[in-house]
């Protein structure tokens, strides 16, 4: 009995120790990690209404870092400068980006109508207007609406 307990205290404090090299608990020890404070991600309830549409690490307990190169830095997917904890678009493709990227990470909009610069074929829509799929006012002058 004696030597169980031994044992189980053993690997209960070398598991204790290799949680306490990682602070950032990113799965890179902490004498090796170049980015120390990679972002956790925000935590969810196990029993969440919509845990089939969200990252299952999310629904798991204890802390649990954003996923890591092999220095400990976050990932940037898409190439963007943004990292994906903070980029709210995080794989989007070179088209998406090809007209600019927003400070979150997402295909700029620089008219603020709703439809990204790459596919906006109507750039400087006023504000509050209505537009369509490509970014053109609904009620154009000459513009023929569809009929139902």
């Amino acid at each position: 009995m004696r030597i169980i307990t031994l044992l189980f205290l053993s690997v209960f404090f070398a598991s204790a120790n290799v949680m306490a090299n990682d602070a950032d608990a990113d799965g890179v020890e902490d004498k090796l990690d170049k980015c120390p404070n990679t972002a956790q991600l925000k935590k969810l309830p196990a029993d969440f209404k919509y845990g089939v549409a969200v990252d299952p690490e999310r629904l798991k307990p204890g802390a649990k870092a954003f996923p890591v190169d092999e220095n400990g830095c976050e990932l940037d997917t898409d190439g963007d400068g943004v990292i994906n904890s903070k980029d709210y678009c995080p794989d989007d493709t070179a088209e998406t980006l090809s007209e600019g990227i927003a400070a979150n990470g997402c295909p700029k909009q620089s008219d603020a109508d709703g439809t990204p610069d790459y596919r906006d074929n109507c750039p400087g829509t006023p504000k509050g207007i209505k537009v369509d799929n490509l970014g053109c006012p609904l009620s154009a002058p000459g513009r023929q609406l569809p009929v139902r």
